[in-house]
C-alpha cells in the first residue's frame, strides 16, 4: 500500500495485553506502527524492538506527532477515562481496550466529546470479528436455526485464585496484572467478550437482572477482601429483538467459555468465545417420537465464513485482538464507522456495569442507539422487515 493508505498508530501501554495485539499486527498493511510509551520505558523498548516504531519520551509527545492518527490506549482500566479524553482533546482517534471507561458517566463524556470533534472512537474486545463469530451470525442471519429464542453464554475462566498466576507472562516476559483484574473483577474483565456478539446477533439489551457474589477473596496474595471485586456473575437479559439469554461470568467455576444458540428449528454452538477457529456447529430439529426427549438431528460443522489470518497470538488463545483497531483505520480511510462503534461500545460498557453490580432486580436498560444499526434492532424496524447481514469482517487490506 501507498503511505495515504496507511494510517499511523502509537500504542499507549506496553503492558501484558500489548503483546496480544502485537502478534496480529502484520495481518493488516494498512496499520503503520509509530511508536510506543510506556511510563516503564523497558517495556516500550522491548515493545517496538518486537513490533516497529520508536520510544516516545512521554505522553505528551505521542500526543504531539502529527503522524498519529490512532492512538491504541492500552493503559489499565483506572487510566482509561483520563488518557482518551487527553487523545480526544489532542484530536487523535481512539481504540481503547475494554472497558471504554469504568464510569458510564465518564465513558458517556468520552463518546460526546468524539462526535462533538469528528473523531472516531472504538472499544475492545473485538472478537466479534474472528473466524467463529463471523460464522456464527451469519447462520443466525440466514435463519439456519429459525427464530432464535434463548441464548446460554459463559465465560467462566476456572478458579484462577488456585492457579499459578503470579508465574504467568505474556511473549516478552510482562507479569500478568492480576491485582489489577482481582480488583476490576471478573465482569468488567471479561462481559464484553460475550456481550459484543450477542448485541451485534439480537441487537441491544432492553431489560435485564444480575446477580453478583465474591467466593475466593481471601485466596489472592497481596489484596485484603475488600480490594477484590466480585468472582461471579450470574445475569439473564432480554434484548429488543425478542431472545433472551442466561450469562454466568467468573473465575470460581471450572473453565467454560461457551455459547449457544437455540432457535426453533435447531440450535448453533460455540465451544470457546476464546479461539478464533473455534468451529461452529448446527444441530437441527428433527422428528421425533414416543418418549424420546432429543430432538435434535446430529452435529454439523459449518464452513467459515471469512479466511483465517496468517499471524496470531498462539500462546493461551488466538483471539482477533488486532482486528478492531484494523477496522477502526479502515473506517477513517473509507469516512464511515467502525463496526464498534462508540455507541454500541457505550452499552456493551452499560450493560457489563449492570452485571457487575449486580443488583438483583429486573431493570430497564436506556438504548441509544446512535445511528448504529446494531442497536435500533427490534426498535426501529417495523414488524417482519429484513434485518440485513451482518457485515463480514475484513481482516486484511481495504
Amino acid at each position: 500500500m501507498s503511505g495515504v493508505d496507511r494510517v499511523g498508530i502509537a500504542f499507549l501501554g506496553c503492558g501484558y495485553a500489548s503483546d496480544f495485539y502485537g502478534a496480529t499486527l502484520p495481518n493488516y498493511p494498512h496499520l503503520l506502527v509509530k511508536g510506543a510509551f510506556d511510563p516503564r520505558r523497558e517495556r516500550a523498548e522491548t515493545f517496538v524492538d518486537e513490533y516497529g516504531g520508536r520510544v516516545y519520551e512521554d505522553f505528551a509527545a505521542v500526543l504531539a506527532d502529527p503522524g498519529v492518527s490512532v492512538v491504541v490506549n492500552l493503559t489499565p482500566v483506572t487510566d482509561h477515562y483520563r488518557t482518551t479524553k487527553a487523545a480526544l482533546l489532542a484530536g487523535k482517534h481512539v481504540y481503547s481496550e475494554k472497558p471504554l471507561a469504568s464510569d458510564l458517566d465518564e465513558a458517556r463524556e468520552l463518546v460526546e466529546l468524539a462526535e462533538e470533534r469528528g473523531l472516531l472512537l472504538s472499544s475492545a474486545p473485538s472478537t466479534v470479528f474472528s473466524q467463529s463469530a463471523q460464522t456464527l451470525l451469519k447462520a443466525v442471519e440466514d435463519g439456519l436455526v429459525g427464530r432464535p429464542l434463548l441464548v446460554h453464554a459463559a465465560l467462566d475462566m476456572g478458579a484462577l485464585a488456585f492457579m499459578s498466576y503470579d508465574h504467568w507472562r505474556s511473549k516478552r516476559g510482562v507479569p500478568w496484572p492480576y491485582e489489577d483484574e482481582v480488583r476490576n473483577g471478573c465482569v468488567m474483565e471479561h462481559a464484553g467478550y460475550q456481550l459484543s456478539w450477542l448485541v451485534a446477533m439480537f441487537g441491544p439489551v432492553k431489560r435485564m437482572t444480575g446477580h453478583t457474589a465474591t467466593l475466593l477473596s481471601q485466596e489472592w496474595a497481596g489484596l485484603d477482601r475488600g480490594e477484590v471485586a466480585p468472582d461471579v456473575s450470574l445475569g439473564f437479559l432480554e434484548f429488543a429483538s425478542g431472545a433472551v439469554c442466561r450469562i454466568s461470568i467468573g473465575w470460581v467455576a471450572p473453565r467454560d467459555q461457551s455459547l449457544v444458540v437455540i432457535g426453533d428449528r435447531g440450535t448453533l454452538s460455540v465451544a470457546d468465545v476464546w479461539q478464533a477457529s473455534c468451529p461452529v456447529v448446527l444441530r437441527r430439529r428433527v422428528p421425533t417420537s414416543g418418549k424420546d426427549h432429543e430432538y435434535l438431528g446430529e452435529p454439523v460443522e459449518l464452513p467459515f465464513v471469512v479466511p483465517p489470518t496468517p499471524h496470531h497470538y498462539d500462546d493461551t488463545h488466538d483471539l482477533t485482538v488486532g482486528a478492531g483497531v484494523s477496522d477502526l483505520a479502515l473506517a477513517l480511510l473509507e469516512g464511515r464507522e467502525p463496526f464498534l462503534s462508540a455507541a454500541y461500545s457505550l452499552h456493551v460498557l452499560d450493560v457489563s456495569l449492570r452485571l457487575a453490580s449486580g443488583r438483583g432486580v429486573s431493570e430497564e436498560v436506556p438504548i441509544r442507539h446512535g445511528g448504529d444499526v446494531k442497536l435500533s434492532r427490534g426498535l426501529l424496524e417495523p414488524a417482519g422487515a429484513p434485518r440485513g447481514l451482518v457485515p463480514v469482517a475484513r481482516e486484511g487490506g481495504r
